[in-house]
């Protein structure tokens, strides 16, 4: 295990995790103009995009090439990692929570909800370009999550909903993203045979 902590680079991406939950605890809440119909997006959601996508490669470095190893189960081991390197995240929302109220929790349903968007796509299309479903996912909702001044319920990191709910659904999508990585693994590319 301590192998994979340090190979999966826990330490520096659970500190750069804390930083960014910071940032977004202090400088969350601003709004940044975006173009076209979308209006206005609170800069939490590209500070949580930040904090998804540094967290792929380290898991796809990592991963190992053949599945000839069949002491531990690597989707497992995979899951228990992206949940300590977002652990420091979690932690610092939650103690500014305590102290600036509940409203900073929005950043961890946006954050959570991202790497729910990032595993799955991992585990269901290709971990080399999993990065790509939140990063699609956040452009889509600047460009055509809100319509008229209403926002679409696909695109609700935009709605201006309760920061607990916004906390709980991103934690379910990403309890049940793990489960299924810690199930089915992450889908490579396999080699092409020698």
């Amino acid at each position: 295990m301590r192998a994979a902590l340090t190979t999966h680079r826990v330490r520096s991406i659970g500190l750069l995790q804390a930083g960014l939950a910071a940032l977004a605890v202090l400088i969350g809440g601003h709004l940044v103009t975006l173009p076209g119909p979308a209006g206005e997006a609170p800069l939490a959601l590209f500070v949580a995009l930040l904090g998804a996508l540094v967290i792929a490669p380290a898991l796809v470095r990592a991963w190992p090439s053949t599945r000839t190893d069949t002491v531990r189960n690597a989707g497992l081991l995979a899951a228990v990692v992206v949940t300590l390197q977002i652990g420091p995240a979690l932690v610092v929302t939650a103690f500014a929570a305590l102290i600036a109220g509940p409203e900073v929790l929005a950043y961890v349903g946006m954050l959570t909800w991202l790497l729910a968007l990032q595993s799955a796509g991992g585990v269901l299309v290709s971990a080399t370009y999993q990065g790509l479903v939140p990063a699609v996912y956040v452009l889509i909702c600047a460009l055509l999550g809100r319509i008229d001044g209403v926002v679409q319920p696909w695109a609700w990191p935009l709605a201006d909903i309760d920061p607990v709910v916004m906390a709980l659904l991103g934690a379910a999508a990403l309890a049940l993203s793990l489960g299924l990585l810690a199930s089915r693994g992450l889908r490579m590319r396999r080699p092409p045979p020698s």
